[in-house]
């Protein structure tokens, strides 16, 4: 018969276990409300690019709440203060986090295409609330 400390640690690694599993989950998945202003191809790309923050938070912020996170990407990411973010922006926070490779250029376009608001005719930008839920 299994005395109480056995069954309690056992309970406590299945626990543990649990949590990192609904971990890998939540990290695979968007806010539905991201989710819905997509095509299949814009919420790809915006999934790729929201586990590319998610990845690098883990590894580098894991002190940090999830939210400063974003709000300290944003800010490096918004370079001119307008409070939007552009293509160019997030492709410069991208080569700062050693992430440049990982999502193409047609990916980073989809979700401005998709996400962000003409700003001249030749910019497009995401304005910094909306972008927060995508990170």
């Amino acid at each position: 018969m299994a005395s109480y400390r056995s069954v309690a640690k056992l309970s406590q690694q299945f626990k543990l276990k649990a949590c990192r599993n609904m971990t890998t989950q939540i990290t695979h998945t968007l806010p539905t409300d991201t989710a819905r202003m997509f095509s299949p191809k814009g919420s790809r790309a915006a999934l790729k690019l929201h586990d590319i923050f998610e990845e690098y938070r883990m590894q580098n912020y894991t002190q940090e709440y999830p939210s400063r996170f974003r709000k300290e990407i944003i800010r490096a990411a918004d370079q001119n203060n307008d409070g939007y973010v552009s293509t160019e922006e997030i492709e410069s926070v991208l080569k700062n986090i050693g992430a440049s490779g990982r999502l193409t250029r047609e990916d980073i376009d989809t979700i401005f295409k998709e996400a962000g608001e003409k700003r001249s005719e030749s910019i497009t930008a995401i304005p910094i609330e909306r972008m927060i839920s995508l990170i």
